[in-house]
């Protein structure tokens, strides 16, 4: 597992260098937010695609019949490139935490206007 961490890693740097060559550092807490919430319900999305087609994956081993429309898209080398995707977009979510840090610096983990007083502090 190290090791695969050690290259998802390099692949979200990658991804960061591409993004940042391509389009500017965020401007704002509120953009670079928007971006990696963007980001992270993609990966979502593509995570239910996985689990939605290993559902109908596995109510073939249980040997209940599946709509033939489904063949294609829930083959386990379909599912594999949807669990592919997935990873992809988490790459994109973690490439954009890096750019949020990036960007903003300090600012990035600053709250709003503190209304609670001195707590955390």
């Amino acid at each position: 597992m190290n090791e695969l961490r050690k290259e998802v890693e390099a692949a979200a740097m990658a991804e960061l260098n591409r993004a940042n060559a391509k389009f500017p550092l965020f401007n704002s807490t509120h953009e670079g937010y928007a971006v990696i919430l963007e980001e992270a319900e993609e990966a979502q999305e593509a995570m239910e695609n996985v689990k939605t087609s290993l559902a109908v994956l596995w109510d073939r081993v249980k040997g209940i019949e599946v709509a033939c429309f489904l063949d294609k898209d829930t083959t386990p080398t379909a599912i594999f490139h949807q669990a592919i995707d997935a990873a992809c977009e988490m790459v994109q979510t973690a490439a954009m935490l890096l750019k949020y840090e990036m960007s903003l610096g300090a600012k990035a983990g600053e709250k709003g206007e503190n209304t609670h007083g001195d707590l955390c502090g």
